[in-house]
């Protein structure tokens, strides 16, 4: 026998209230599985958030410093300089 033959066949021997009660305990079960499985992406996705965070913050200083070499640079092309002495 197929094993849905087995389901097929056990479901018909049960009550009405029986398969009921079945279905309920069927339902919690995928309910607290759909829960658990939330709650353990969520976590992953702080997890990730977090290291996304450490990331942005690690570049600010780096950023900054490049800004200041452009602005500088931007500065000498602005005054006509462009890196040749003023003689």
């Amino acid at each position: 026998m197929m094993p849905q033959q087995f389901a097929t066949e056990g479901l018909q021997e049960m009550m009405p209230e029986e398969r009921l009660d079945r279905l309920e305990r069927i339902t919690k079960l995928m309910v607290k599985a759909g829960l658990r499985a939330r709650q353990q992406m969520r976590l992953k996705n702080e997890e990730r958030f977090g290291k996304l965070v450490e990331a942005q913050t690690r570049l600010i200083d780096p950023q900054t410093h490049t800004d200041q070499r452009l602005d500088a640079l931007i500065d000498i092309i602005q005054k006509g300089r462009n890196g040749k002495s003023s003689s």
